[in-house]
């Protein structure tokens, strides 16, 4: 006989937590919630028609089955899943515990500061003040749902925190797993602490919703969908390995192999569709689950090809043919195939740069550090002389990490690495007494933040506040588009932006000497262009009023969701 299995699928809050005291003082094993991965796991089983929670032998209760974290992505309500949970693991035992609803929904609105609310108004296409009578509708659903589920299964094990102490459930549960321990005597209740201050503050951002003008949604749309339509007599090789095909079922594909992708397209009981799959996929992969969500939650399933890889040739003289439209976050100019959406971990709102809570830049242009200011990764490639650049500055890097002790394979790794676009410009300003630049290593990358090649360029990540002290901010091609633009864009300061080549979903919103000053591939000009903002300051004053009025449309739900509505259209009508 199998031992008992104890889950909870009541919603989310502070019976998780209880519950792993409970379970854990009598000595049994417990997972809760795992930053997401439960829910992941459950979710994508149940898309698959598959027993969840198979790997993990001895553990005795499963709680936290929810996540809502980063906010671009679905939040996952895997307590829902509780009919496929009874029906695939038949020998457990279900807790369903029944919060106070306004207790719950004031402890789930000012949860984590607010994070969790933010990503299910994202999510719902709601403003977070629509969020309270949403979640009372969402808990009593639930509750009669698993109620005229089970009916009376003995399976399940209702706990109403606010007439049942403890010592009920723990009698409920001894005669299959002994409890002798109770380590509280009631059943805690989430603390609630500044409720009043959270509150006001989500009254105020729901008030603050930045609106774009008329006709935004459809010119960006017409931008994202600019160019010739794809080559019929290309192929599928100007793909990366990242690439994605959805027909709009459950199932998503791999366009070169034709397996099927480690993602589940499904629609949990009482829920709204969503795409998932387990956690430890790719991030690239994560991008193109993040753009099936964004087409799922406009309540549409259209088929596409995606592609959320870094700069992507595909279609341009200097790449590979497409036969296909490829919805992809990065394009040459006037290349053929791809289509234009926003990256979902980059460009959603809400993420930096795009964030409609961000505070305004409280320096003016007069009064900031007359100096440009810049930091970033060690991206970018070899620089050429023709339009294609040679190797990634992380192929050297790996050789610089290959090469261990060798000196001459050191050598040689740095030398290659100093080609590189944007170390090379670190290389020759850095110390400059009109720069303040340097190099931050991305996380993966950070070991190399302690070599002596390197250290001597390397610094701390900085916020916000350390680049608005200064009048200039740059935007240095990375393997494509620098991806500070916007949040440079947004501040008091003036962008000075290198002429790469590179289109991304807004860049036909944002024109040189307009809202940014140019400078020539490779910052090759950037002293004289300096010099020349040196000499009209009016000049760079309203070029900083109109890109960051121009930013804020960015930060526009509706228009954004509009916008995302007619590039389908567009391709529905070009198929």
């Amino acid at each position: 006989m199998a031992k008992p299995v104890f889950i909870h699928i009541g919603v989310d809050g502070a019976a998780d937590d209880a519950l792993v005291r409970l379970f854990a003082a009598n000595g049994y094993k417990t997972v809760c919630h795992e930053k997401g991965a439960l829910a992941s796991e459950i979710l994508f089983a149940g898309g698959r028609d598959q027993r969840p929670l198979r790997q993990r032998p001895g553990i005795r209760l499963f709680a936290g089955l929810w996540r809502a974290a980063p906010h671009w992505r679905p939040p996952l309500e895997a307590w829902r899943c509780f009919a496929h949970l009874a029906r695939r693991i038949p020998h457990a035992r279900f807790i369903l515990t029944r919060p106070d609803p306004d207790q719950w929904v004031i402890e789930r609105l000012t949860r984590d500061e607010g994070a969790v609310a933010r990503c299910h108004a994202f999510h719902r296409g709601v403003d977070e003040l629509a969020l309270p009578d949403l979640w009372r509708s969402d808990l009593a659903a639930h509750e009669r749902a698993v109620l005229d589920h089970f009916g009376g299964d003995p399976r399940l094990i209702v706990v109403d925190p606010a007439r049942d102490d403890p010592s009920a459930l723990a009698a409920h549960i001894d005669p299959l797993l002994p409890m002798p321990d109770l380590p509280f005597d009631r059943w805690p209740t989430a603390r609630n602490a500044g409720v009043e201050a959270a509150l006001l503050l989500l009254y105020d951002r729901a008030q603050d919703q930045p609106v774009a003008p008329k006709g935004w949604a459809e010119d960006v749309a017409a931008f994202c969908l600019r160019g010739p339509g794809p080559d019929p007599q290309g192929d599928a090789r100007g793909l990366s390995g990242y690439a994605c095909e959805w027909d709009g079922g459950p199932l998503v594909r791999d366009p070169f192999k034709g397996g099927v992708r480690q993602f589940a397209v499904l629609t949990p009981q009482g829920g709204t569709p969503i795409a998932t799959g387990p956690e430890g996929r790719h991030f690239k992969v994560l991008r193109a689950e993040g753009v099936i969500n964004d087409i799922l939650r406009l309540g549409r399933r259209d088929p596409v090809c995606i592609d959320m890889e870094d700069s992507r040739w595909m279609g341009s003289p200097q790449g590979d043919p497409v036969d296909r439209p490829v919805l992809c976050h990065n394009r040459r100019a006037g290349a053929a195939g791809p289509v234009l959406w926003p990256l979902p971990d980059q460009h959603a709102i809400g993420l930096p740069g795009f964030d409609p809570t961000t505070e305004a830049d409280p320096t003016d242009l007069d009064a900031k550090e007359d100096r440009i200011v810049w930091r970033g990764m060690i991206s970018g490639n070899e620089m050429r002389d023709g339009i294609r650049p040679g190797p990634a500055s992380h192929a050297w890097l790996a050789q610089l990490l290959q090469a261990g002790d060798d000196p001459a394979a050191r050598e040689a790794a740095w030398q290659g690495l100093c080609r590189t676009s944007r170390f090379d410009f670190v290389r020759r300003f850095m110390g400059h007494p009109d720069f303040d630049i340097g190099v931050v290593m991305a996380f993966a990358y950070r070991h190399f933040a302690d070599d002596p090649l390197l250290a001597p360029y390397c610094g701390p990540r900085r916020g916000r506040a350390f680049f608005q002290r200064f009048r200039y901010q740059l935007c240095l091609t990375g393997y494509d588009h620098g991806s500070n633009f916007i949040s440079a864009l947004d501040s008091n300061s003036v962008l000075f932006a290198e002429d790469d080549g590179w289109q991304v979903f807004y860049s036909g919103r944002f024109r040189p000497w307009e809202h940014f000053i140019p400078i020539a591939r490779y910052g090759t000009d950037i002293l004289d262009k300096l010099d020349w903002a040196r000499s009209h300051p009016a000049e760079c004053k309203a070029m900083s009023r109109a890109a960051r009025s121009e930013a804020a449309h960015l930060r526009d739900p509706q228009a954004r969701r509009q916008m995302m509505r007619h590039i389908l259209d567009g391709l529905a009508a070009a198929r």
